[in-house]
């Protein structure tokens, strides 16, 4: 009978420890809420989020669980870090996408939305409060003097997500994703964003299926015009003035293909369609920094074609060996190299530009994809895609560039890339941005919304330790990316 008891007070004990948010005694209580109702645009909004969730044991104190606290509105917004050397899955980032409630953490573990439910399937919220916490988030999230949060970054960092139909913007200053941009605008359909540049008040971005070229406003994420009849539209690359965009193929193209678009973006009409010699898929673009040569890689027939950007007439093919396959390719700043991801060989190529040559072949992952050159052209970085039908996450290479010859110098792992696919700089070359498109299903996050897919994710990499620093779940298939300048 004793043990009897015993194992049913153990059991209590048990169930206790499991519905708790920390393992360990509670040492810290929910705060008060003040005359400002801790930063949150009401005090309504305030009691559901302290005194819910920054309970004893939970989101609230020096060690928050799952160091996210809910004690405060700035403690709320900064979401959380847990950068992990091991396998074991963690949420990082921002819990709350201002303007949309359906792409926020928050709402949908108040919801019972998300798996695991553990441990906050006791919250125990009614309707309206729900409701109440909907409403604050799909009118901008506001703080107590009504101010909106990430309005003005000195940097974002836009990702086409090719099987959501979305771009998430990410705030450069405080890392997080600040706002969820739709970009769907066929019905019944997956439109494919799949790459995007910016100038000035806008950003542009391609879309594979619909054909289009979009131009967003910054401010507002709003589509304020595009350009159709652009035929399984790819990559695309501005002009430095802003003025033009070229717009090349997907490389899910059949082989078929022998022009690219040449875009007037001040009022988004087609100024021609550049014609090339060869046909299959011209793919991957670069242009030289003064905007006076367009390459284009194609990627089936092992050749560049180099264009005038100015006159939009072909010059001449640079010849590749055979079986490269160039994926994608970039200029360095001063024009005179172009990088060439060669996904047939797992090289990259050095080619001048001066004179056509090539200068170096560097061995480098699997599958190698998007580049990324260092603003003053010394370090070369190549998002690496890996095998993932053999278990490979996939990584970042590095190369070092020393007078007229490159080397790589190391790579970048960490068990959380899946599928590295784009990459990008800020513009002090201090962070390195990589997105990726986990359609293996890899990178398995700590909290899954139900009846979403395999979301994707963006990696913040510190340049000066190549180390990661903060990964970012965003949402399915992320691909191009680019870093406002």
């Amino acid at each position: 009978m004793k043990i009897f008891i015993l194992v049913l007070i153990l059991s209590f004990l048990s169930i206790i420890a499991f519905t708790n948010c920390s393992e360990e005694k509670p040492t810290e209580i929910s705060p008060p809420i003040d005359e400002t109702n801790n930063g949150f645009e009401s005090r309504e909004v305030a009691e559901i989020l302290v005194n819910t969730c920054a309970t004893a044991g939970c989101h609230v104190g020096s060690s928050p669980a799952g160091n996210l606290a809910t004690t405060d509105y700035n403690s709320l917004l900064k979401g959380a870090v847990n950068t992990s050397s091991g396998h074991q899955a963690e949420f990082e980032g921002e819990v709350l996408i201002p303007f949309n409630s359906e792409k926020s953490l928050l709402y949908q573990m108040i919801k019972g939305n998300v798996t695991p439910a553990s441990p906050h399937q006791n919250l125990n919220l009614t309707d309206s409060q729900k409701e109440k916490i909907r409403e604050w988030i799909d009118n901008g999230a506001k703080n107590f003097s009504g101010v909106i949060p990430f309005q003005n970054p000195s940097y974002r960092i836009f990702v086409c997500n090719q099987s959501s139909d979305v771009i998430s913007v990410a705030d450069g200053d405080n890392k997080v994703v600040s706002r969820i941009a739709d970009v769907s605008v066929l019905s019944n359909n997956i439109d494919a964003p799949h790459m995007v540049k910016e100038f000035g008040e806008y950003y542009y971005v391609t879309l594979i299926s619909a054909g289009r070229l979009l131009k967003i406003r910054k401010s507002d994420n709003q589509i304020i015009a595009f350009t159709s009849g652009l035929e399984k539209a790819g990559m695309v690359h501005l002009t430095s003035d802003g003025s033009y965009a070229f717009v090349s193929r997907s490389s899910t193209s059949a082989s078929i293909y022998n022009s690219v678009y040449a875009v007037r973006l001040s009022d988004m009409s087609i100024e021609q369609e550049i014609s090339l010699p060869v046909t299959g898929v011209p793919h991957a673009i670069a242009l030289t920094p003064d905007d006076s040569l367009l390459f284009v890689a194609n990627l089936t027939k092992d050749r560049i074609s180099k264009v005038n950007a100015k006159t939009f007439e072909f010059i001449d093919d640079i010849l590749l060996p055979a079986g490269t396959e160039p994926m994608e390719s970039s200029c360095s700043p001063d024009g005179n190299f172009l990088y060439v991801s060669a996904r047939g060989t797992n090289k990259v190529l050095v080619i001048d530009t001066r004179t056509d040559s090539i200068l170096a072949s560097i061995d480098v992952g699997t599958m190698p994809m998007h580049i990324a050159i260092s603003p003053e052209g010394n370090r070369i970085y190549v998002a690496i895609m890996g095998n993932h039908s053999a278990g490979e996450h996939g990584s970042v290479d590095v190369i070092v560039k020393s007078g007229n010859n490159w080397n790589k110098f190391t790579t970048i792992n960490d068990h959380r890339f899946s599928m590295p696919h784009g990459c990008d700089l800020s513009t002090d070359g201090k962070y390195l941005f990589i997105s990726s498109r986990n359609t293996s299903g890899m990178y398995q996050p700590k909290f899954k919304v139900n009846g979403e897919g395999n979301n994707g994710n963006l990696a913040i990499i510190d340049t000066e330790t190549l180390s990661v620093i903060k990964v970012l779940e965003l949402e399915e298939y992320p691909s191009g990316l680019v870093v406002e300048k």
